[in-house]
Order: structure tokens, then sequence, then C-alpha cells
């Protein structure tokens, strides 16, 4: 199935990172959330549960391999997008899971992950490709609330800081991942995405630090100073000058109308304890849906950014840099609905995140197929990638109109095994569908060759 990145990995012995190895491409080329669902041999299956039993088997460990690669990638010229974004991962089977902590509402339970996904791009035209994960963080939260903490917001749910220790809190988690990279090398460019949860200052601030852009979307109605002192910063940028109006293609294939407006601002320094934080300029790029239908509520975006925002070519590059956010709520599927990471049967939290990161590596290598068949549709399939017997089995159920087996026609193919219609106003296939079609793939494909080596010992009879 490809390189896991699991090669330089240290588990204390070669057999252990063999068998990982194995394991990844065991969950890559079978969707499925439990070991023994996956692997079918009863002997490997065990195999795996006793390399996850090891202590020295941790989520670090697994991924370190893999973050490595990805940032060694950062340091050849381009640009270079870190986006940010936290999910959570609930179990069911709580009660015999221990470490689990709560998430959501007071009575779920679970844990939680934050991931800096990394992905090239150019930002003239928004192509971009995923390159791996530099940093990914898994916790959870303690059964027992710090005093003082409030219980509950009120609608059934903890407030994020319910349980968290003043020393510890779980903000610090956001631009963790390239400050601990260092920043970005001569040749470069990183800019930091993330949506409204990452607006804080002290996240501008590791920004400014080591030389990494942003575009974050705005949360806070944050004050302003300087040309527009004692005015926020939203109603600010709802009366900035008007840069143009686009039509611009939603994540979901939908269409809109786009008006676009940008200003340069300068942040008041919130306050601290004894002092406030420094001022500090910053460029705000509006975008807000013009031809959204009766009763229906217009989309619209504020976002923080230190590049350049003069005129439209300038915002629009800023906006497609944002555009890139959804890779990682791509990537949250791929690993939750695709490889169906909540179905684990494991029963201590340390193996479950250990079984994630795993997981997570072989996530990012399945969104980089993915991704090529979207991005890349009249792209020729590198037949020498694919397997024989696949290439076979879908040449013969869908074969290609014109002959060319172009990327879209690869994997459009093996969503329609899995109930795809393919027509025009279909867009393009779903997690769901492309899983059910991979997973058909792979029984025909086994099917062919069973039935390729029968002919060939027939013909030796």
């Amino acid at each position: 199935m490809g390189d896991f990145s699991f090669g330089g990995v240290e588990l204390g012995d070669k057999r252990r990172t063999d068998r990982l190895v194995k394991i990844a491409a065991e969950f890559a080329s079978c969707a499925g959330g439990t070991i023994s669902s996956v692997i079918r041999s009863s002997h490997q299956a065990k195999a795996a549960y006793r390399l996850l039993d090891f202590s020295d088997v941790t989520h670090e460990k697994v991924t370190a391999c893999h973050m490595g690669r990805t940032l060694d990638e950062t340091r050849r010229p381009g640009i270079y997008l870190l986006i940010e974004d936290t999910t959570t991962f609930n179990f069911e089977r709580a009660s015999v899971v221990s470490g689990l902590g709560p998430i959501g509402d007071l009575m779920t339970r679970g844990f939680f992950m934050h991931s800096c996904l990394v992905t090239r791009v150019d930002l003239n035209t928004g192509i971009h490709e995923p390159i791996g994960l530099m940093g990914q963080t898994l916790w959870a939260r303690s059964t027992v609330r710090p005093k003082g903490r409030p219980k509950s917001n009120g609608l059934g749910k903890e407030c994020n800081s319910a349980r968290q220790n003043r020393d510890d809190v779980e903000s610090k988690r956001w631009g963790l991942a390239f400050e601990q990279a260092g920043g970005p090398v001569a040749g470069t460019q990183w800019i930091y995405i993330a949506d409204r949860e990452s607006d804080i200052y002290s996240v501008f601030q590791a920004c400014w630090s080591h030389g990494c852009d942003f575009v974050i979307r705005a949360s806070h109605d944050r004050a302003l100073t300087g040309a527009h002192d004692g005015q926020c910063l939203k109603d600010t940028a709802a009366k900035a000058p008007i840069q143009g109006e686009v039509k611009m293609t939603l994540p979901s294939g939908r269409e809109v109308a786009m008006r676009v407006r940008s200003e340069t601002l300068v942040l008041k320094g919130p306050p601290r304890p004894g002092s406030a934080l420094e001022h500090h300029q910053v460029n705000v790029v509006r975008v807000e849906q013009t031809d959204a239908a009766v009763g229906e509520e217009p989309l619209m975006w504020v976002l923080l950014t230190d590049l350049p925002v003069d005129g439209l070519a300038a915002c629009l590059r800023v906006i497609r840099a944002y555009k890139c956010r959804w890779l990682i709520e791509e990537f949250h599927k791929a690993l939750k609905t695709g490889l169906k990471a909540e179905d684990s049967q494991l029963t201590t939290v340390r193996r479950l995140m250990a079984l994630v990161g795993v997981l997570s590596v072989v996530a990012v290598f399945l969104l980089q197929v993915r991704h090529a068949g979207r991005e890349n549709p009249e792209e020729l399939v590198d037949v020498d990638q694919v397997d024989p017997a696949m290439m076979a089995v879908l040449q013969s159920v869908h074969p290609p109109k014109d002959g060319k087996r172009t990327c879209k026609w690869f994997y459009h193919s093996i969503a329609k095994l899995g109930g795809f219609m393919g027509r025009k106003a279909d867009g393009d296939p779903g997690w769901i569908t492309l899983w059910r079609g991979w997973q058909s793939l792979l029984s025909l494909a086994q099917g062919y060759e069973i039935a390729v080596k029968q002919a060939k010992d027939v013909g030796k009879d």
C-alpha cells in the first residue's frame, strides 16, 4: 500500500517495528475499527494486540518518524499551510476502558485529539498537496474537577475549562507544533491556518515570534486602537473598503457570490495582571455572501492575517489559504468514518491512543490518495502504484469511456462499487461511499487473483 513512515520508529525491537508496519498496511487495505475485523488471521491479530500491550508502544513513539519526515519536507522551498483543529473520540464502551475522561456532555467518555496537518500550496491557484502531520496531541480530561471550576455551561455540556488546572490549560495546544519545530527556514513560508477556537492573542504572538504567517478566523470582537481607537473589530471590518465581488466554490461544491472587504487595523493588547500585552498591527479580510436565499443565513468570515490584503488579488490569496482548512476535516473523516477508529475494542486509553497514532498515519496516506483523484482529475493514474488485480477489475466493471485511465475515473469507479451514481449533479463521492467501494474492490480483486491462479494451474495440467 505504500510507505507509512514507520521505518525509523524506535520500539526497542526491530520485530515490533515490523509488526507496526504490518498493522498499518492491514488498516489501509480494509476499513474497520477493530483489529479482529481488519486482521482476519487470529495469530496475526493476537500479535497486534501483544504489540500494543508493550508500555513503550505509545502514541508519541509510533508517530515520531512520520512527523519527522513531514518536518523535513517543509524544509524544501515552497509555501506550506499548517492547519490545526481538535476533534473528540467517543467510546460507547467507556465503562470497560480505563483512563478515559469526560467529553462534551457530562456523561460521555472519550479523549481529545489536536492535530497539525501540513499541505504544500500554490496560493495563486489554490492547488495544494497534503504532506503529513507535523504535530498531534491526545489527552483525556480528568475525572476530578478542580475546585472552583464551573460544572456546566447551562446546556448540559461542560465548559472547556471545567477540568483544567491554570498551569495546564488546553488552549496551549494551539500553535505548539510550529513552536516546537522552530519555524520556517530560508526559502520557505509557513502559514498557520485555524478556525475560531484559535483566536487567542498568545497564538498571534507565537506566530510573530517564530516567523510564521497566519490566517485565523476571528471569534472575539477585539478592541482596536490607533486610527480606530475605541472601536471594535467586527463592526469595523463590516465597514472596511470593498475590494471586489467574486464567485467562490465551497468544499461542498456549491458556488456562491461573495463580497470581499479588507483593511489594516491595530489590535489593542489585552490586559494581563499588572500590565497589558503589546498592541499589534494585523490585516483583516471580511468575506460575505451576497446571494443567500430568503430565510437563509449568509456565509460570512472575518479572517485575521498578516499576509498582504491590498487589493482583490491579495485578498483572494488569503481566502484560498483559509479554504484549505477543510482538509483537516477530511482527515478526521478518514480517521473516524473511514478507518472507524472509535470502534476499537482495546481496553486502556494508552493502547487506544497508540492505535489512533497508527491510524492517523494511515489516514494521511489515504487522504493523499483521495485528494489526488479530486485535485488532479485528468492526470493519468500511475499504473506502477496500483495493484494489477484492482486495475483489471475496475477496467472490466467500469471501463473508461475514452480509454484514458485518469485519477477521476479511478476513484469514481471505486465509489461506484459502493453505490455512488456518478451523475453530473452528484459531485464527488463521500467517505462512506468510497469505503464501501474500496472494500468491494478488495474482495473482487482477491477473487480475480484466485481465478487467475486457478487458470494457470489448469494450464499446467
